[in-house]
This record gives structure tokens, sequence and C-alpha cells, in this order.
């Protein structure tokens, strides 16, 4: 072995001798970070929906906080097991899912929630989610009304993407009640929301019938009460 060689050696086997009695630095020891776990759609889908916690007041009823919370009371009372849905103590503490609504009805679906609808001797539904005052008013698919005419693309069909029905459609402003709503309209009957509008803003409700002469004698009916049997899924159309 030439010097250089064996000078070399000795060093690489002091070093080892040097590194092997030495402890690992922190930053050597530290274990790497691991990656964050994410969750497949059928997990995501199964997660427990966000819970509230809702105080009880006088008048409430589990109606009323199914279409508060964009819930369903079968999903309230699978959270409070002991509530009694026909008396709810005021001051209890409940615990409301919230947003577990979100499939969009279809028309029969939402008419067996009209058929349900009782009339107390004051005139209101036995349930609703809540009554407020609307300015009510008449359109037809006519011309005047949409700026279609029939053969036009889109003639006849409301925002929801359903053909315009008499006895059924109303347009409505979706921020004050949201799309595919069930609403009673007294003196018209129970109707659903499933057109939108650029003139109905606020706390108006636009009614659909067929018949031009008869929407146009409709007028406008200021300050009537209505009342949201069901209230249509959040932030959708």
């Amino acid at each position: 072995m030439q010097p250089r060689s064996m000078v070399m050696a000795v060093l690489t086997a002091i070093l080892l001798l040097v590194t092997s009695g030495h402890p690992a630095s922190e930053a050597e020891q530290a274990t790497p970070a691991l990656p964050a776990p994410t969750l497949t759609v059928a997990q995501a889908a199964n997660q427990s929906p966000p819970l509230v916690e809702h105080t009880v007041q006088t008048g409430d009823t589990l109606y009323a906080l199914a279409g508060r919370y964009n819930t369903t009371i079968e999903h309230i009372v699978n959270r409070n097991p002991d509530v009694n849905p026909d008396n709810l103590k005021v001051g209890a503490v409940l615990h409301v899912p919230t947003n577990t609504v979100k499939k969009v009805k279809s028309r029969e679906e939402l008419a067996q929630t009209a058929d349900k609808m009782v009339l107390s001797s004051s005139g209101e539904p036995n349930r609703y989610s809540r009554k407020m005052p609307c300015k009510l008013t008449a359109y037809t698919n006519s011309f005047a009304s949409t700026g279609k005419h029939p053969g036009d693309p889109g003639y006849g069909v409301t925002a929801s993407g359903r053909l315009t029905k008499e006895g059924l459609t109303i347009a409505v402003d979706p921020s004050v009640i949201p799309m595919h709503s069930v609403v009673y309209i007294p003196g018209i009957g129970v109707r659903y929301a499933e057109d939108t509008g650029g003139a109905v803003i606020g706390n108006h409700i636009d009614v659909f019938y067929n018949d031009d002469h008869y929407a146009q004698r409709f007028g406008v009916k200021d300050n009537v009460t209505v009342y949201i049997l069901e209230e249509g899924p959040k932030g959708e159309s």
C-alpha cells in the first residue's frame, strides 16, 4: 500500500470512530412530517354534519327548527333521542345538525308536503317554517312577462329547469325564499318556488297563470302574509 493510501485509510477509520459515537442532533432525530390524511369521497360523505346548540324558545317546533337549520325533523330527533317532538321544553338545549337537506325534491314529493297541510281555525297552516309579508303579482309565458315567444329557447322553462305550470309555479327572490321551497299563499293555495325574475326582488312573489287576461286583472296585492311550509335547499337553484 502506498504511503498516501495508508494515510487516507487511517483518516477514514478515525472519522468512522468519531461519527459512530456522536449522538444525532435534534434535526437528525426529527421524524419527517407526515402528510395530512385526506378523505376519500365516500369517507367525506359519511362525515357527521356540523351541529349547533339551539336553546328552545317559546313557540319553537321541530318543524320550524328543521326549516331554519336546513335539516329534517328526523335528523334532529336522531341527535336528541330524549326529546318529545310534541312538547319541547323551553330552555332545553338541542343539538341540531345543519344543512343536511341537499336533494331537490320532485313536484310529486313537494305535493306530499302540501297534502299534509291543515289550516287552523285562524286560517294559518298548522305547521310552517316561517311567515312573511309579501307583494304578489302574476305572470304568464307571454312575451310581455318573459321576453320570449313560443319557439324561442327557454320559452316556458323556469329558472329551475322545470316547465311552468299553473297551480304550482311561483317566481321568487332566492335570497329571501330559497328555490324549491313550498309556499302557502292564502286565497291562492300551495305553490312551489321554481322560478325567478329580474323584477322579483325582496319580499315579492310572482304567481304563474296560463291566461294573460287573468294575470293582468290580478294586479298588485301588497302585504299579503305567506307561509313557508318547507324551505328549499340553501344556495341552490
